[in-house]
């Protein structure tokens, strides 16, 4: 059995106030929460154990989950803020001498049996990477001839070190953390100490995807995860009103909205139990009924 720890503590401050008070994890896309579409994906390639490492501030709404819709999931819960690695540092004595971990926000849109595959034939920690077309935006992965990780390069001026930057999922082994534990401090981060301490030693590899990945923590990206090819819009099936006078342009409107005549809305979500009035225009806003 596979261990797998979710990292669901984030919030979506950019996509306030649909997202006020909610982990990201637990908004919708499509009418399905972004951690069960994880959930699902891992579920359909092998036996996984889930773990949740989740916001003290979040333990009703995760508490709720497990109870009324997924109760195959552990929980765990940070009571500070301890970074993306802390909470698996801290606890580190009771982790399991392997297991993944994965920002459990993302929507991943690659080739996950290869990743899975490469992980049980590399026997030091792997960091799961893609390739983009402007590196210079994001933190870049130098790699060598061995696919080791040599060093990150937080947003280089040019392409001479590659193009490849962290998918966010990793399998890494207690053993490689344990030789490097002496020089970690709480709180800590994987992208900032972890990886560059275990990339000094030569205990950090990567493999790299075909695929993209989706954080869907704007306002854009959240429309565009909802979108498909050939369709202008996401209206939730869930009881939802849309006047035939409204116009309704490459905008996501959730359950139980209505919206009236001569609604004009363009580039924007509308939040569930909303009700729009007659002549409003709307552009690339978010709309939330408290």
């Amino acid at each position: 059995m596979n261990e797998i720890y979710l990292l669901v503590g984030g919030e979506a401050t950019r996509l306030q106030p649909l997202s006020s008070g909610i982990p990201k994890a637990l908004l919708t896309i499509r009418g399905e929460r972004i951690i069960d579409k994880i959930i699902k994906q891992f579920s359909n390639l092998e036996n996984f154990n889930f773990n949740l490492i989740c916001s003290i501030k979040h333990e009703e709404l995760w508490i709720n989950y497990k109870t009324n819709h997924n109760n195959n999931v552990n929980l765990h819960f940070e009571k500070s803020k301890l970074d993306t690695a802390g909470y698996i540092i801290e606890n580190l004595d009771s982790m399991p001498d392997r297991f993944y971990c994965m920002n459990g926000d993302l929507l991943l849109n690659v080739d996950l049996p290869n990743f899975i595959d490469a992980s049980s034939q590399c026997s030091n920690s792997l960091i799961g990477s893609f390739e983009v077309e402007d590196p210079t935006r994001y933190g870049v992965l130098e790699i060598d001839q061995e696919s080791k990780v040599t060093q990150f390069i937080e947003k280089p001026k040019d392409k001479s070190y590659g193009n490849k930057i962290s998918l966010g999922l990793y399998h890494l082994y207690k053993k490689d953390i344990l030789s490097i534990h002496n020089n970690l401090e709480i709180p800590c981060s994987f992208e900032r100490q972890v990886f560059p301490a275990l990339s000094k030693t030569s205990l950090l590899s990567t493999y790299t995807v075909k695929g993209d990945m989706l954080d869907v923590g704007t306002l854009e990206s959240y429309i565009s995860a909802h979108i498909v090819e050939g369709e202008e819009n996401w209206v939730s099936p869930n009881n939802v009103q849309v006047s035939e006078s409204a116009i309704v342009k490459n905008s996501v409107i959730l359950d139980n909205c209505i919206i009236e005549d001569n609604v004009t809305i363009s580039d924007s979500i509308i939040s569930s139990d909303s009700t729009i009035t007659s002549g409003t225009i709307i552009n690339k806003e978010i709309i939330r009924k408290d």
